[in-house]
């Protein structure tokens, strides 16, 4: 019984971790397509969606073909105990805006 109530909550740690990394990138696309966008902003917003959540070692990384900007958050979701993490990643691609 004890360690279904451990799974349980465990899936619902991943489901959370793995919804805000998905959200995470596309606040980065976001940020990386408006006008006048900085190097690091991409950045900048992936960590302050995904960061409270609880997620570890996110890095983002953009690539441009044409007007499209895709963008790709990386991140490890805790395991209860804290003994592991397990990789999630998102991506979403945007158009920069004056194209």
């Amino acid at each position: 019984m004890l360690l279904a109530v451990f799974g349980i909550i465990q899936a619902a740690v991943l489901l959370q971790a793995r919804s805000a990394v998905t959200e995470a990138a596309r606040a980065a696309v976001r940020a990386e397509t408006l006008a006048g966008s900085h190097p690091g902003d991409a950045l900048n917003a992936a960590r302050q969606v995904a960061g409270p959540s609880g997620v570890r070692d996110i890095t983002v990384t953009v690539g441009r073909s044409g007007p499209l900007t895709t963008v790709e958050v990386r991140a490890r979701a805790p395991i209860l105990l804290d003994l592991a993490s397990t990789p999630l990643s998102a991506r979403a691609v945007g158009v920069r805006e004056g194209t």
